[in-house]
């Protein structure tokens, strides 16, 4: 199925990551065709009941509100870009405001960035990226820092020439391969599906469809070298073979033929933890993007929300989107 953000929403902190966000924007936004929104949230004035009493507080929120709207249109401007503004004051948690306005401009995906385990930059840091993707209900998109730190200066037009999705076969990763697959259509680029298989344990045979089969092809193998007297390694070898050929072919399956006329499929299946193997994939590539899809909202989930995703966001050197279906 094709997806096609028909409203984008770039959540600016005023940082350095701020003109890597608004160029993501504008070029996602334009290959869409889909509106563009800037959102700035100004942080509530902390009031000390030692400050004087004739200091207006109320007229102090509204300057910074009124100089943030300035500084977005400021952006849009430099950017030569047509988008709606949204200024609003955090009452609480700035996730909590960032989610809020995009639910109620029913926004289709929200760009935000994050400089990883390095430390805190004002507003859209680690904390509040982890938090958006625990509430947030439409896809994210996570920018991140250099290995060192630096923010790098993107063009104004952002290039994605390898972008990498991670397939389990689940509805959610179907629907960040759904993503992927019009991101590599919209940019003419080479796409990868990757799929990670733990060597310790058993597998099950995998049928044609994501349904899997009541057969344990390595019900003799214990994952750790230890196996029954009545198979042989090269039985047990053959048969784990023959499961991963399998996995390529669905993964293969998955690429609509018409759509081999502009992008170039990839099929690699992995070895190890999910979210190492991607990472590191990643890096082998060079990718330019990794698609994930995370799971739903249910009150355990909010806490432990996809822990391979939530690991590969916060340790991968290039931007994450984290799909889930809009509610």
């Amino acid at each position: 199925m094709r997806m096609e953000p028909a409203r984008i929403m770039c959540a600016v902190d005023f940082s350095d990551f701020t003109h890597m966000i608004v160029s993501y924007g504008k070029s996602l936004a334009s290959e869409f065709d889909a509106k563009l929104y800037l959102c700035h949230i100004v942080p509530t004035l902390m009031v000390s009941s030692h400050m004087s009493s004739y200091i207006d507080y109320a007229g102090i929120e509204s300057d910074h509100i009124h100089n943030a709207r300035n500084r977005l249109e400021e952006i849009a401007k430099e950017f030569d870009i047509q988008c709606d503004i949204i200024v609003s004051v955090s009452l609480g948690h700035p996730a909590d405001q960032i989610e809020s306005a995009a639910r109620q401009n029913k926004i289709d995906m929200v760009i935000a960035a994050t400089n990883g385990g390095s430390g805190v930059i004002r507003f859209l840091t680690g904390s509040v990226t982890n938090k958006l993707i625990k509430i947030l209900s439409c896809p994210l998109l996570v920018l991140h820092a250099k290995d060192d730190g630096r923010v790098s200066q993107s063009e104004e037009k952002i290039k994605l020439n390898r972008i990498l999705v991670g397939c389990d076969f689940s509805p959610d990763s179907r629907l960040a391969f759904d993503y992927a697959l019009s991101l590599a259509q919209e940019f003419q680029t080479r796409l990868y599906l990757a799929h990670v298989v733990s060597p310790m344990e058993p597998v099950e045979l995998m049928a044609p469809d994501p349904v899997l089969l009541d057969v344990n092809p390595f019900s003799g193998w214990t994952g750790s070298g230890a196996r029954t007297p009545d198979k042989s390694m090269d039985e047990v070898g053959n048969r784990r073979s023959t499961w991963l050929k399998q996995i390529e072919t669905r993964l293969l399956e998955m690429v609509p033929g018409d759509s081999r006329n502009w992008c170039i499929p990839v099929i690699v299946v992995l070895e190890g933890l999910p979210y190492k193997e991607l990472i590191t994939y990643a890096g082998k590539i060079d990718a330019d993007m990794i698609v994930l899809g995370i799971r739903g909202h249910s009150l355990l989930e909010k806490f432990l929300v996809g822990s391979t995703t939530d690991r590969v966001i916060s340790r991968a050197s290039c931007p994450v989107l984290a799909v889930r279906p809009i509610s």
